[in-house]
């Protein structure tokens, strides 16, 4: 977890750990000591079936625990209700349509979403992918919730150290997946400026809820990068996802889409 030389940001860890453990009832089930290694679960949903529609790399910001032991992103939300990324943000953003039976439980609704987007059945101009930034994962709300419960536990030193690797591991996530004419989008403020170039400016919420924040995948200048707002403002992030997908680059590869695949309906 931390090099020898830091032993300060190791005493510092160890000290808020048990509040960190405490802090999501399912923390316990996915998260390991041993020695000095951390040991977790965390998620990446990409599709290894291929069609004729551009691939779409969704990148979150990092994994809310009950979801990764429910073993699907965005599981459910307070009193197990469907999660908002599914019906508020991408649904009337025209990004995804996972059709589903209402009278499914949390549990079968998650698998079957799940196998939907692994077997691209569902309707959508995009072959959808899903990662997070940082791969550890916290309680999706209180004072340990998010990348900011991340940080707050490992300390800002080690969090740029982790968000050098955990780049490395999305962008080599985008060139198996995004090449050569795909699109990423990422939802959260450290995302975007790690994966962004060297061009393009840093994030700022007011730029992301204008649809400011456009620019080019970090060692992928043919892949699109565009920076929405966070999932907790569901509208104003659904907004952006419609807007943004509608800039030239986007279009014209929907627009090919089509003319190919006749822009078919995965069934």
């Amino acid at each position: 977890m931390f090099p020898a030389t830091k032993k300060r940001e190791r005493e510092r860890f160890e000290k808020k750990w048990e509040a960190f453990l405490e802090s999501d009832f399912c923390n316990r089930d996915i998260f390991k000591r041993e020695g000095d290694y951390l040991i977790y679960h965390s998620e990446q949903l990409i599709p290894m079936k291929l069609d004729n529609s551009p691939p779409l790399l969704l990148v979150l910001g990092n994994p809310a625990s009950h979801s990764v032991k429910e073993g699907m992103f965005f599981s459910f939300e307070g009193d197990k209700k469907e999660h908002r990324f599914w019906k508020h943000i991408l649904q009337p953003a025209g990004i995804l349509d996972l059709p589903y039976d209402k009278k499914l439980s949390v549990s079968a609704l998650n698998k079957h979403r799940k196998n939907q987007l692994l077997n691209l059945d569902y309707k959508s101009t995009f072959r959808i992918g899903l990662c997070v930034f940082i791969s550890i994962p916290s309680a999706p709300s209180g004072p340990w919730s998010g990348i900011a419960g991340i940080q707050k536990l490992i300390g800002a030193t080690a969090m740029r150290r982790l968000e050098a690797e955990e780049s490395l591991r999305v962008i080599e996530c985008a060139k198996k997946f995004l090449a050569p004419n795909g699109i990423a989008v990422a939802f959260q403020k450290n995302a975007w400026n790690a994966l962004r170039s060297s061009k393009d400016r840093e994030y700022k919420l007011g730029l992301a809820k204008d649809g400011k924040l456009k620019g080019r995948l970090k060692e992928m200048t043919n892949v699109l990068l565009l920076g929405v707002p966070p999932t907790r403002l569901s509208g104003p992030c659904s907004k952006m996802l419609r807007q943004l997908l509608k800039v030239p680059e986007v279009s014209n590869i929907a627009f090919l889409t089509g003319l190919i695949a006749g822009m078919h309906t995965r069934r």
